[in-house]
This record gives C-alpha cells, structure tokens and sequence, in this order.
C-alpha cells in the first residue's frame, strides 16, 4: 500500500508537507502505522505541485530517503495545491517510473492507495480497451494506477465531475474483481480541488484522515493516510465515502453508493 499527503489552501512551501510532523510523510516511508499489508513505502515517490492549473513533478523510483537535497529543493517551491505520494509497490506490477505516483496527465494529478488483484493478468486488456485512442497512446507502463486514472479521465472529459469519474472506475473494478479484494483509494485534483475516494471491495478499506489548518500546513487542509501530526484534529473518512476539499477552506463529505 502506498501513503500520501494532499494540500489545499494559500500557497506554502513544500518541504513542511512533506517532512513536517512528528509523523511526517517522509517517516511513513520507513515507519508507517496502518499499512493494510507490506511493511515500509521504499519503492518510490513522487511530488506534484500546481502553477495555476499546470502541474509540476518530482519523482524517484528510490526510497525517499536517498534523495539528501530533497527538502532543500521543497523549500524553494511554493503551492496551493499540491499531491506526495510513497509508493509500496505491488506483487507483479513493475517498479518504474512509469508507475511512480502522483501520476500527471496534463492538468491532472492521481494517486492510488490500493490495487486491483491480478491486475495485468486477469483486467488489463480489457480495462485498457474502453479508452480512448488518444489516452491509450498515453500508457507510459502497465500499471492498475496508471489504468485506472485515465479511465476516470476519459469519464470526467465526456462531461463527469471528478468525483463521478473516480466512482465509476471503482464501481467497474468492484464488478470486475467479484470476491475477490481490491483496495481502491484514489486521490484527484484539477488544481481548483482535490477529491478523494475512500473504498474497495472489501469491508475494511486502507486509511485515510482530513485536518483543517494543522500546525506544519500553514492554514490549508490536508488529506493523508495517516495523521502526520499530533496536537491537530484528524477526522477519519469514512470507509466508502468521498470527500472534496477546496482552497477556500470549505469541504464536502459524503457516502458513496457503487453498482
């Protein structure tokens, strides 16, 4: 399972995101707390950042403990909006840089928490062939990540909200996998929000926690795995629910109902 970190709010510099809290996103990656299964985030990361609507990225298919000058370079970038991601790489999907998370297709940004089982085997082909020619020719790899975000990007450019995008790859992977357990928590954003999903196929879903103003995040709100801090309020999302965060401090949290 991977961890990660979403911010909304007025910009800030990048390195508290990443390395502020007592339990940072930086210490998840060696020492996480409710990892549904593996046991450290060593398999890459990613950050991405918004200029207006247009993304930038750092990725590194290392663990983030290699890169000494990372903090040094997130404490020159400032955002409102920004998407990190530590990847814990699944059983037969590669570990390269075509699957590093957050993943960027040209305003947007994903990440997911989870996996669809037997991916490339038994859903690949077929998942792949609804796209559209033009986000086909875009798969770098062969990823479910990779998959499963343009599949929500070719729903939401037919004229889907973000978040109606994300519940229908979840209700298409719920019926695909039958019995069997995907865990299926995505995180989208446009620069404008960031909406995550927080579900699967199974009763017990990974975790996810929303803050308003905590302490490192300079008065935005967070989305994160797990709480990054202690001395701020983080509320649990519900499992198979949805929540939208916006930059002027309003969210919206709701259940979602999937076919």
């Amino acid at each position: 399972m991977c961890r990660l970190l979403a911010y909304i709010g007025a910009p800030q510099r990048l390195a508290p995101l990443v390395f502020g809290g007592d339990h940072s996103l930086y210490k998840q990656s060696w020492q996480p707390r409710e990892l549904l299964s593996g046991s450290v985030n060593a398999d890459g990361y990613g950050v991405v950042w918004y200029e207006g609507d247009r993304p930038g990225r750092i990725a590194e298919a290392r663990p983030i403990w290699y890169d000494e000058g990372l903090e040094r370079t997130l404490g020159v970038i400032e955002s409102g909006c920004v998407i990190a991601a530590l990847r814990n790489g699944t059983a037969g999907i590669p570990v390269d840089r075509s699957s590093l998370l957050p993943l960027v297709h040209d305003r947007w940004c994903f990440v997911l928490n989870g996996f669809v089982p037997d991916f490339r085997r038994s859903h690949m082909r077929a998942l792949r062939a609804d796209l559209p020619d033009d986000l086909y020719a875009a798969l770098a790899g062969s990823s479910d990540s990779e998959t499963l975000f343009l599949l929500a990007l070719a729903q939401i450019r037919e004229g889907a909200s973000i978040l109606e995008g994300l519940t229908d790859v979840a209700s298409r992977i719920r019926a695909r996998v039958g019995r069997e357990e995907a865990q299926l928590n995505m995180v989208m954003s446009d620069s404008d929000s960031i909406v995550a999903l927080r579900t699967g196929s199974a009763k017990e879903t990974n975790s996810l926690y929303l803050a308003e103003r905590p302490s490192f995040a300079g008065g935005g709100t967070v989305i994160a795995s797990e709480a990054p801090s202690s001395g701020t309020v983080w509320s649990a999302v519900d499992g198979h629910s949805s929540v939208i965060i916006r930059a002027d401090g309003s969210s919206e949290a709701k259940p979602i109902f999937l076919d």
